[in-house]
């Protein structure tokens, strides 16, 4: 898979596509082993190269990261949540966005504090 970009002149090492392809059901089990296989091959070299390598590596586990949270019991939950919101049945404080903004901020509050790991 060759390096891709998305909108800039930044190479990424893994775009959504490249992610998703591990969760194509058509795909043969070792056709998607050896593509994982060659992304964490990137991703490794990418992080052995140096700083900027580094922050590469970190953005193409992000996309991941998003790209793969679509097929999560979160995201379905969330969207269950959000479905819930939308015949108006919900308290305020049990409506989404007020939900995700508070956890969220209590979240930052407790990294600011230091009390998890980075």
């Amino acid at each position: 898979m060759p390096n891709k970009t998305k909108g800039t002149s930044a190479d990424l090492i893994a775009d959504d596509e490249d992610w998703l392809t591990f969760l194509n059901p058509t795909l043969c089990k070792a056709v998607a082993a050896e593509s994982l296989t060659h992304l964490l091959f990137r991703i490794k070299q990418a992080v052995e190269s140096g700083p900027d390598g580094a922050q590469q590596a970190s953005a193409a586990l992000l996309v991941g990261i998003r790209s793969l949270y679509l097929h999560t019991a979160a995201h379905e939950a969330a969207v269950e949540l959000y479905l819930l919101s939308l015949t108006g049945d919900l308290t305020p404080q049990d409506e989404p966005l007020q939900l995700l903004k508070a956890a969220i901020e209590r979240g930052k509050a407790k990294m600011e504090r230091g009390l998890t790991p980075s």
